[in-house]
């Protein structure tokens, strides 16, 4: 639909202007289901950009997902095998796709010598400028030992911070969503409660091609607290900086997060989950402690700017400051849903479901507008982060949303060339160093045309050719 189009409109013109210098799109690629002919237009419509820039991706469930006894007999992977592993939902939402046109058509993932793939599916890891990205696949096992989680942890583990200081880990389905999907139904009355089908696991029949399968919860809530029993633990341990995924079709932006921290109200449940066996569940009291208040280790502090006249802002914006958000060097990283850069609105969120009767203890911003999130790394210490509109701005780009993450660094000798002072650092009411440096920008989820999706806007050669790190 036009929002897809829109989004990849702007896009090429950002492209073309050399504002964007790669892109991510985490899940949900083109949403062709088996129909080849969606591959077809969709790539057709983002080749003025997705040709023009690094285009990057990891696959969704409408890439992936498809009933376990239709995969190979090799399904189950492992060490030696890596590359064939089906996904732990059992949906037909790939359409019987199973990952295969994404890989052919848009590979990614690490190789060996040989050119063979050495890892799990829709994982690899990658660096543009001061930026680190590492992608993983929510769609197949990513349980503590199993072989997605021990490749992530190594791959996590041999990053070079000093090179890259930034770490930007994305996924499809999100391990922090503002969604009753799979909520506790502790007190939920089903006769006198309308949106009592939303609580508890949602899960495939087991005799629709799932039979004597493992098949897991495809809650938003479920994936999200196994997410956080077995993944966020990694993602605090090696200091990333922020976790982005889509698969719910809106704008969210959270406090920093860490479901570990004392107080957090899952943290007691952590251990439960993690030795849930084949088909159980996380049960309802651990539902009840979804998403607390306890576990944001930071929150934002409110800055303002002076408004420059080129910001393309429209006319009936009569303040003359511009608000932005900061995360002062949070231990745990920033989590976002980016998932609305054209598919039709997803609203999970407790704010509409609920009628504002409950709130979302973790959001700092729930927007139902299309568009992406443009990042820039601005130097080793500031990374910039704006969500521009594409819908109703006219093609202007108007930025809904605007935030820095910060991180603490030693002094150097010698400045880095990529350092300085904005050239509007006396209007600012806050005290940092910023200058233009590196950026890159992310946005998920569309329609046919146009999916869950992340740009980078990083200064780098156009002919520079980007490798995948080796872990090995």
């Amino acid at each position: 639909g036009s929002p897809a189009f829109n989004t990849s409109n702007a896009l090429t013109n950002a492209a073309g202007n050399m504002d964007i210098d790669a892109a991510f799109l985490f899940g949900d690629v083109s949403y062709s289901t088996g129909y080849q002919s969606v591959w077809d237009d969709y790539l057709e419509m983002i080749s003025p950009w997705a040709a023009a820039v690094p285009f990057l991706v990891n696959p969704g469930n409408h890439e992936y997902d498809y009933t376990r006894d239709d995969w190979p007999s090799s399904r189950d992977g492992g060490d030696a095998n890596p590359k064939y592993i089906a996904d732990v939902y059992g949906g037909a939402d790939s359409g019987g796709e199973c990952g295969v046109p994404t890989k052919r058509l848009l590979p990614m993932g690490i190789s060996d010598t040989r050119g063979q793939t050495v890892s799990p599916p829709g994982t690899w890891i990658t660096s543009i400028g001061p930026i680190a990205l590492v992608s993983m696949n929510t769609e197949v096992d990513f349980r503590s030992g199993s072989v997605q989680w021990r490749w992530l942890n190594k791959a996590l583990g041999g990053i070079n911070r000093t090179e890259t200081p930034w770490v930007l880990f994305a996924g499809h389905r999100p391990g922090l969503v503002d969604s009753d999907w799979g909520k506790s139904c502790l007190g939920v009355d089903p006769a006198g409660d309308d949106r009592s089908w939303t609580c508890g696991p949602k899960k495939v029949k087991s005799n629709e091609g799932n039979e004597g399968e493992d098949v897991r919860d495809a809650s938003d809530v479920g994936v999200a607290l196994e997410f956080q029993a077995h993944v966020w633990p990694l993602l605090v341990k090696h200091d990333v900086t922020a976790v982005f995924s889509g698969h719910n079709h809106v704008y969210q932006r959270h406090c920093a997060f860490d479901p570990g921290r004392g107080g957090s109200g899952i943290d007691s449940h952590l251990d439960s989950i993690r030795n849930l066996g084949p088909g159980e569940d996380p049960d309802d009291e651990a539902r009840a402690q979804y998403g607390k208040a306890g576990g944001c280790v930071a929150r934002p502090r409110k800055i303002e700017e002076q408004k420059k006249i080129e910001q393309n802002d429209s006319a009936d914006d009569s303040s003359d400051t511009t608000t932005w958000w900061v995360y002062d060097a949070p231990t745990a990283p920033v989590s976002l849903v980016v998932g609305s850069a054209g598919a039709g609105f997803t609203k999970n969120s407790r704010f509409s479901l609920s009628k504002g009767t409950e709130t979302c203890e973790f959001c700092e911003v729930v927007m139902y507008e299309f568009g992406y999130l443009r990042v820039t790394a601005v130097n080793s210490t500031h990374l910039k982060c704006e969500f521009i509109e594409t819908q109703k701005s006219a093609g202007r780009g108007k930025v809904l949303d605007r935030f820095y993450i910060t991180r603490n660094e030693e002094p150097r000798s010698e400045p880095r060339a990529d350092m300085g002072k904005h050239p509007d650092a006396g209007k600012l009411k806050g005290t940092w160093e910023m200058a233009r440096g590196w950026a890159y920008v992310a946005g998920a989820c569309v329609t046919v045309a146009f999916v869950a999706f992340f740009m980078l806007d990083v200064f780098v050669p156009k002919d520079t050719v980007m490798p995948y790190a080796s872990i090995d």
